[in-house]
């Protein structure tokens, strides 16, 4: 996949900033679609999973939906890719622990617990700035590096080779962002983080339309 404006779906499964996700990505005029059916993600070069919210819930409606099979299929067989934001990053993971366990996608191999943070509340809410272990480009031309989050669980990867910036909150370095090939996934939510978070959605689109 090649095209300079490679086809983008967001996939609506009923959890989701959807409507916000779309504005933000059609504002550098990148070619957005919201999508209902799942058996048309086969149609897109790029998909985005967002998502709020529970993660067993999560689970249960893109299951309902028929979206997990087809999710699955695109990602893991086809190898092409995926765009995760908050819940839908975690749901990358091969399991979470919130409100019982249950598994992921199994993308980056890892789990998601609840933030056992000192002295700070929960859900965390407001905006961090991220540091990197290491360059990527996703996060080239940052004016500030500040972005706005919204959670009490994080995802905790196996391979740290996967981790491309980290927050802090508290005593926790909380893993923020996530790579591995086809797979992009943002703990905060770039389309609620002004212009920095337009900027890693851009990069995020050129570098996923190049995998």
């Amino acid at each position: 996949m090649r095209d300079a404006q490679p086809k983008v779906g967001i996939l609506n499964y009923g959890i989701g900033n959807v409507g916000s996700l779309y504005s933000a990505l059609r504002f550098f005029n990148q070619s957005t679609y919201v999508v209902n059916d799942a058996r048309k993600i086969k149609e897109y070069d790029i998909i985005v999973l967002s998502g709020v919210g529970n993660f067993s819930a999560a689970v249960k409606k893109l299951k309902k939906g028929g979206f997990w099979e087809e999710i699955l299929e695109y990602v893991t067989y086809k190898n092409k890719p995926i765009l995760g934001i908050c819940l839908g990053m975690q749901m990358f993971a091969s399991k979470s622990y919130e409100g019982g366990e249950y598994e992921g996608f199994g993308f980056i191999d890892g789990s998601v617990v609840r933030m056992e943070v000192l002295n700070e509340k929960l859900p965390r809410i407001g905006w961090f700035s991220l540091s990197f272990p290491k360059e990527n480009p996703i996060f080239n031309g940052l004016r500030y590096g500040n972005f706005y989050f919204m959670h009490s669980y994080h995802f905790l990867p196996k391979d740290e080779n996967s981790v491309i910036a980290i927050s802090k909150y508290g005593n926790l370095n909380v893993v923020s962002a996530v790579m591995s090939f086809n797979i992009v996934g943002l703990q905060f939510h770039p389309e609620k983080s002004q212009g920095d978070g337009l900027r890693v959605l851009r990069n995020a689109m050129r570098y996923l339309s190049n995998v």
